[in-house]
């Protein structure tokens, strides 16, 4: 398993000179031991998709790497989405990606997996227009009344969840940071009550390490 343990705090990406903020740091040393303790856990994964990936994550990407994406779509990505894939790992040996909820952490290359339609450059520089606690009456009609419309513009694709649906990573609009799925629901999307990516992820490896079968 390729995760990065240890003192962060007076680390920086060496590729472009972003410095980790030392909250954050905290953060990822003990998300990282979590997910190495869940690799411990005896005998076959029982949470749902687990089996996929078995908590194994593929090699952090370069900061440089990160940097050259960001430019290159226009964007800033959420600082602790970032960090978690410049410093512990990005996608994984499943065939959906590496340790994550449902199937697995998709790599940040396989960001368009969610969209509707085809990538186009400008799009996750492109506001999302939805944000929590908003209903919609008719969410497709209202913010993709075009064919041509992508819903799940601002987003990119974090895992998964079978049949179809995956959970998104919102980069651009009200809702920057949060966490929703690419439904097709009239009221629209429904997002997770987690304030951030890291958030989410340490709640679900909480939820292995409890021995729950099941994440929402």
């Amino acid at each position: 398993m390729r995760i990065m343990l240890g003192n962060h705090h007076e680390s920086s990406d060496t590729n472009d000179g972003v410095l980790i903020d030392p909250a954050l740091s905290t953060r990822l040393d003990r998300v990282a031991a979590k997910l190495a303790a869940a690799a411990r856990l005896p005998g076959e994964p029982v949470m749902f998709g687990a089996s996929a990936h078995r908590f194994e994550l593929g090699p952090p990407l370069p900061g440089g790497e990160v940097a050259a994406f960001e430019r290159a779509h226009g964007v800033s990505l959420p600082e602790d989405y970032r960090a978690f894939i410049t410093k512990i790992g990005n996608g994984g040996p499943g065939r959906w990606g590496g340790a994550g909820p449902y199937y697995g952490l998709h790599p940040l290359q396989d960001w368009a997996t969610s969209l509707w339609g085809m990538p186009e450059p400008h799009m996750l520089a492109t506001p999302f227009p939805a944000e929590p606690g908003r209903v919609y009456s008719d969410w497709l009609s209202e913010v993709a009344p075009g064919d041509d419309d992508e819903p799940y513009r601002g987003t990119l694709a974090l895992s998964d969840q079978g049949c179809g649906f995956l959970s998104v990573l919102v980069v651009s609009g009200p809702a920057r940071g949060r966490i929703t799925d690419n439904n097709d629901t009239p009221a629209g999307p429904a997002f997770t009550d987690d304030a951030d990516f890291l958030t989410w992820y340490e709640r679900w490896l909480d939820a292995v390490l409890a021995g729950a079968t099941h994440f929402r």
